[in-house]
């Protein structure tokens, strides 16, 4: 998750690897169209997902879904003219989205979890995804498609951004490594590095409306330990959105920023 050519001690270097629960590991495989449809029909009823001392368990169930996407349903709630869309991070546990996803399921009928192989470079991910949002967008009458994607998922968000063409999205990126982890993602030759050793993305068309949403760079458990924030880069967002150092009393780190994202975006007052 560094930086290329940031030089830090190897313990800060290890500590920070170990705390980024969605951003580890060396994505090297390729991923075909083909890969895109293995979870399509999937369909889960979110009130069997437990909160609270079963939020663990629930966020298991979530993420042992087959690849592609899962259907969130609530129980006969049709679905309606906004599409929704989520899409995890590196090793994610599946957790941190439970209740915000719960609370999104009483606005929302048309709401799916996006399940990919996060050994596979996030630029490859992304055409995948698109693919999915398409076919889907194709499928129903929406006035309105919404993505969250976070941290790892954020950077598939992103490169995924250019390859939805003119469709109309809001893209909101929650807690993201935009910058790019060299140090991760070496074996992903088809992306590149600015002059400033930052990710390079497509440029995307005006009808999508990226917006990122960026923890405190102190506050942060998976980036805290890092010099420089690897949430830093200049994109041409649609707005950026400075989350607080806490919630409801407790620090609101990076896991937990799925939470106060999607809740502030239905109204859901957090502390």
């Amino acid at each position: 998750m560094l930086f290329k050519h940031i030089q830090l001690k190897p313990l800060i270097i290890a500590t920070a690897f170990l705390m980024l629960v969605q951003c580890a590991g060396t994505p090297k495989k390729q991923v075909s169209k083909a890969d895109a449809g293995n979870g399509s029909g999937i369909t889960l009823d979110i009130n069997d997902l437990g909160e609270g001392t079963e939020i663990m368990t629930a966020g298991q169930e979530l993420m042992e879904n087959a690849l592609g996407m899962v259907e969130l349903t609530n129980g006969d709630q049709r679905n309606d003219s906004v599409l929704v869309i989520a899409v995890h991070g590196y090793e994610s546990k599946g957790y941190e989205w439970i209740t915000g996803l719960k609370n999104f399921a009483d606005y929302y009928g048309s709401l799916f979890f996006y399940r990919y192989d996060w050994e596979v470079c996030p630029d490859q991910v992304a055409g995948d995804l698109a693919a999915h949002v398409i076919a889907l967008s194709q499928k129903g009458s929406y006035d309105k498609i919404l993505l969250f994607g976070h941290s790892y998922g954020g950077v598939v968000l992103t490169f995924a951004a250019s390859e939805l063409g003119a469709l109309s999205a809001d893209l909101h990126v929650i807690a993201a490594p935009l910058s790019g982890f060299p140090s991760l993602m070496d074996a992903c030759k088809s992306m590149s590095y600015d002059a400033g050793d930052k990710l390079k993305y497509p440029h995307w068309k005006k009808s999508i409306r990226v917006i990122q949403h960026k923890t405190v760079h102190a506050q942060d458990g998976a980036f805290r330990e890092l010099a420089a924030d690897p949430q830093e880069i200049d994109l041409p967002f649609y707005m950026i959105k400075h989350l607080p150092p806490t919630m409801d009393g407790h620090r609101l780190g990076h896991n937990w920023s799925v939470t106060w994202v999607l809740d502030q975006h239905i109204g859901k007052p957090h502390r």
